[in-house]
């Protein structure tokens, strides 16, 4: 979260209102300020120069790039989402940026849509209504046309599971709406037509453009490796999280496993989709951990089961196993059917998240807390090797993006879950290298790793 003015001082989006609501967010804080990179940019690019670091990925804030669209009603005029621009002032200030980051030889990763609706679209059902595809197809020609020039990596829709089950099946994030599949299969659905569309929008106004979408890949092992049932809500939640989205992207045709398939509503969301097949330039993963599943005996029967509370290895500080091999795995047989479009042509691979969060609470102000951070030094180095283990069996892995920079909004987890490699003091905004910003650093300057990690790579299974 930039902590962007407009979004903040005219709550334009889904989020800037939902964190108004009691109880929403687990901290009790707010993306009002967040790690206020609107309006302190500048001293974050020195960073990202100072530790020799080559790409950055940024978000486009959709509710605040658009122009006023509260003072018109554009489903009045005739006109609908064709009479929408962006706003002048706004398209200066990501102009500014993305050609700040240029002029220092950085690559930029550029995304349309991080989870964060307008509320114009939210009040309408959102991803669950099929008019968002027009105007997020709208939305990624403005883009197109004002920054093309200035981004290097498209990419259309971040972890669309991933808001798919934290806004309709845990209802952690807004709408907040629980256990709803079919409103779930609905998004990811219009996610996909969304997806191919902003794909041919931004190709249609820069045809050389690489355009792809991001998935947040993790691997399912059953929480009882004896239990027959724990494998079949492994089965479904892998299925589901990790190859739904891609294997559609793959073949044009979006294909639910049985019995799913056979549920007639199912049926009815699944099919071909015009203009998705291929959709797909490169390879963009996000990678942080594993999950244990298991299966609920329970009525009304639930396939995929749910997530353990159990934990095997060693954690972060959100209970999140450290599991380095499983990003090893997923480059090497995981993701193997997607490393090739329909042609075989090879498709290059980033990972563009993988990190370590520790809880630090956001109010701490002075003091050293969290600048001796070598668990995260261990998860990176210990990554970093599993990916270049995969390198050199030949997979085609071509950057390695670490989440985050900074400290910053982490959705419901509020302001406490810390990511970043840079301390951020949100009482006073201070910038302070960790001891993994400069172990990083160094990596990114001789471009080796040579500091042996710390954790064990692989425990029981």
């Amino acid at each position: 979260m930039e902590g962007h003015p407009k979004e903040i001082t005219q709550r334009l989006s889904d989020w800037a209102r939902w964190t108004e609501e009691a109880g929403r967010i687990s901290d009790n804080t707010t993306a009002d300020q967040a790690c206020e990179f609107y309006t302190r940019y500048q001293e974050d690019l020195a960073l990202i120069k100072d530790l020799n670091l080559n790409a950055f990925r940024i978000s486009f804030n959709w509710p605040a790039l658009l122009q006023d669209w509260r003072n018109s009603d554009p489903s009045t005029d005739g006109q609908g989402r064709a009479s929408r621009s962006l706003d002048p002032s706004q398209v200066e200030y990501y102009r500014t940026l993305l050609g700040a980051l240029k002029a220092q030889g950085v690559s930029t990763f550029a995304t349309l849509f991080h989870f964060t609706l307008p509320d114009f679209l939210a009040e309408s059902g959102g991803w669950e209504n099929p008019e968002v595809i027009d105007e997020f197809e709208h939305f990624a020609r403005l883009c197109a046309e004002a920054f093309g020039d200035l981004v290097d990596f498209w990419i259309t829709i971040n972890e669309p599971l991933a808001y798919a089950y934290q806004s309709f099946i845990s209802g952690l994030w807004p709408p907040g709406k629980k256990s709803e599949y079919l409103a779930a299969f609905r998004v990811i659905r219009n996610m996909l037509d969304g997806h191919a569309r902003a794909y041919h929008a931004i190709k249609a106004v820069k045809p050389t453009a690489l355009v792809s979408y991001t998935m947040h890949w993790r691997p399912f092992f059953p929480q009882n490796k004896w239990n027959p049932f724990d494998y079949i809500a492994r089965y479904f939640r892998d299925y589901v999280f990790n190859h739904l989205f891609p294997a559609a992207v793959q073949t044009g045709v979006l294909a639910f496993p049985f019995p799913l398939s056979a549920n007639p509503f199912v049926a009815a969301i699944a099919g071909k989709i015009e203009g998705l097949k291929d959709t797909c330039d490169y390879l963009a993963i996000n990678y942080y951990t594993r999950e244990l599943s298991k299966f609920k005996f329970e009525w009304p029967l639930d396939l995929f089961g749910e997530r353990s509370d159990k934990a095997e290895l060693d954690t972060n500080d959100m209970g999140w196993e450290i599991f380095p091999d499983g990003l090893f795995d997923l480059l090497v047989t995981g993701t193997l059917t997607y490393q090739r479009n329909s042609r075989g042509e090879k498709r290059p691979i980033f990972i563009t998240e993988n990190g370590y969060a520790a809880t630090f609470a956001a109010e701490l102000n002075e003091g050293d807390w969290s600048l001796e951070d070598q668990t995260r030094v261990s998860y990176l180095v210990a990554h970093l090797k599993a990916m270049h283990r995969a390198i050199a069996m030949g997979i085609d892995v071509r950057g390695y993006l670490y989440w985050s920079l900074l400290d910053n909004f982490e959705w419901s987890e509020g302001l406490r879950a810390r990511f970043g490699l840079v301390r951020v003091t949100y009482p006073t905004q201070e910038r302070i290298l960790r001891e993994s910003a400069r172990v990083y650093g160094r990596i990114a300057k001789n471009n080796s790793v040579e500091i042996e990690p710390i954790i064990s790579t692989r425990g029981n299974e």
